[in-house]
């Protein structure tokens, strides 16, 4: 019996020991797991505040306490009414606060406006936020803008393969500052996706000029886009048209009876195709008063043409015209229907 007792006792104990223990861990896990959740942003700034449009600014971010273990990760937005692509693209949207630090400093590049902007920037964590603001100037055409935007050409016209990259040029004035000069890309209009870059080009400090990638994507007939190049007091633009991999015929733009918009214009693609010794192409219009050029002959080098489409004024509105091409001694002939629009 006693020892019994004695073994009852010992049992009676440890599990009074492990009772014991179990707040003094939880004492100690509890303001670790606190202090990583209550790690707040206290402020955020941007220096300069105040920039010329392209050139680069530095924001900081700094918590009220230490990162913890494995840092504290901030979000990073603008509050403008649509998305800044620019600022976005620079920051991708956060940032690290590294474990053990206060603060961080990082680069940003804000769009382009024709007049003065204010854009403000917000950086929160933990249910925290703080806010800032830049304000963007247009630069003194005298001194600094867009000079020259052009994609890589054949033969005057640019066309290149869906599912490639080509090669897009800007050039500027006057060399770019310290930091670089941030070139704004946009298509026209936006949603337009037959190609594709970055929302901005750096040319780099003390250059005049860069070079970019342009994706191409299109779908099963070609498609025309128009890209600017901007700096907010004047755009430069360029054009580009996508061409599925495959003989293809569609049109650059609508296609109007009347004068005073821009030339109808029609695309034949020659899509991936082999043509070491060139290729004709014969056009023809199913409705009297919408004309074509007969023929093409395009060189080997040549992924496709544009042509002239003639719309006699006469020429009912909403008409709906069908366009065949026909390649010699080539694949089976392709056709696109257009409607004439006002």
């Amino acid at each position: 019996m006693g020892l019994m007792a004695n073994l009852s006792k010992a049992a009676v104990g440890r599990r009074v020991a492990v009772l014991t223990a179990a707040p003094l861990l939880f004492g100690l896990a509890t303001p670790l797991a606190a202090q990583a959740a209550t790690t707040a942003v206290e402020s955020t700034s941007v220096s300069p505040s105040t920039i010329s449009a392209g050139e680069e600014a530095l924001q900081k971010v700094t918590l009220t306490e230490p990162a913890p273990a494995g840092g504290t990760v901030v979000a990073l937005r603008d509050l403008n009414e649509f998305e800044d692509p620019n600022y976005a693209r620079s920051t991708g949207r956060k940032v690290t606060v590294p474990e053990g630090q206060r603060s961080v400093t990082f680069p940003i590049r804000v769009q382009s406006e024709d007049t003065t902007t204010v854009t403000s920037l917000e950086a929160s964590a933990n249910g925290t936020a703080a806010r800032t603001a830049i304000t963007v100037e247009p630069p003194d055409w005298r001194e600094q803008v867009v000079t020259g935007f052009w994609v890589k050409q054949q033969y005057g016209q640019a066309i290149a393969l869906t599912g490639t990259t080509v090669t897009g040029t800007v050039q500027i004035k006057s060399p770019a500052p310290v930091g670089g000069l941030a070139v704004d890309i946009r298509n026209n209009p936006v949603w337009n996706d037959t190609a594709y870059s970055a929302p901005y080009v750096v040319v780099p400090a003390g250059a005049t000029g860069a070079t970019f990638p342009i994706s191409v994507s299109t779908d099963q007939n070609p498609r025309y886009v128009q890209m600017t190049a901007d700096l907010g007091n004047d755009k430069a633009t360029s054009s580009l048209i996508g061409t599925p991999k495959k003989f293809s015929v569609g049109t650059v733009r609508e296609i109007r009876n009347k004068s005073g918009y821009w030339p109808n214009y029609g695309v034949v693609g020659l899509g991936d195709i082999w043509h070491p010794f060139g290729a004709v192409i014969k056009l023809t219009s199913d409705t009297p008063g919408v004309t074509v050029p007969p023929e093409l002959q395009l060189s080997s080098s040549e992924l496709g043409r544009t042509f002239p489409i003639q719309v006699d004024p006469s020429t009912p509105i909403g008409t709906k015209v069908k366009i065949t091409a026909t390649w010699v001694l080539g694949p089976a002939p392709v056709t696109t229907e257009i409607t004439i629009q006002d």
